[in-house]
């Protein structure tokens, strides 16, 4: 019996847009090769809590060309490259009046995660929500899906995690949660069906 489900932030509960890397790259004529030494870097050091993006960005942002406030460059970047999945906030909240608990994990820095959590009110949509920035460990570690499981106090077979990343999947089905690869609503439908 699936007593909770999880789900992924980009990909699965907000729409993936490609990456804002190439996206930023594209739309100020900067070579995505001066963008990515910070997301191999710096960023994921800030989705693991260990630092702060307004400060590691201060670092890059002129070499970028981008001319005004490290505050503007991340509301340009949120509000473009953040938009909820209105398909699946629907089933969860379909899911959650059938008295299924819904629970967000994501790979975010704290403020996207804040951005998420109050600009698009994901703070009102799912029960709780779990961010790497918060546990310090990122999906690609069993340490995330380890505190998650401590806090939910529930077994793992009675969890059901949905993410786009087979690699996140994989680490959560070894510690006997189970997982569904998300194409489309349609794989959330067919799960919650069976259960």
């Amino acid at each position: 019996m699936i007593k909770a489900i999880l789900l992924d932030g980009d990909g699965v509960t907000l729409v993936k847009q490609g990456y804002f890397s190439d996206k930023y790259a594209r739309e100020y004529g900067v070579p995505v090769e001066k963008i990515m030494p910070f997301f191999k870097n710096e960023f994921k050091t800030c989705q693991l809590g260990k630092a702060d993006m307004k400060e590691e960005l201060a670092k890059y942002l002129s070499k970028w060309g981008w001319k005004e406030s490290t505050e503007n460059f991340l509301q340009y970047w949120f509000t473009g490259d953040t938009l909820p999945n209105e398909a699946v906030i629907n089933k969860i909240q379909e899911l959650r009046f059938a008295g299924v608990k819904c629970y967000l994990v994501t790979d975010q820095e704290k403020y996207r995660a804040g951005y998420i959590l109050e600009q698009l009110e994901f703070n009102k949509k799912f029960d709780d929500c779990f961010f790497a920035f918060e546990l310090g460990y990122s999906k690609t570690m069993p340490e995330f899906f380890n505190v998650v499981l401590k806090k939910l106090d529930l077994k793992p077979e009675e969890i059901m995690f949905f993410d786009d990343e087979e690699e996140d999947l994989r680490i959560a089905a070894r510690l006997g949660i189970r997982t569904k690869l998300y194409r489309d609503l349609e794989d959330i439908n067919i799960v919650m069906n069976l259960r």
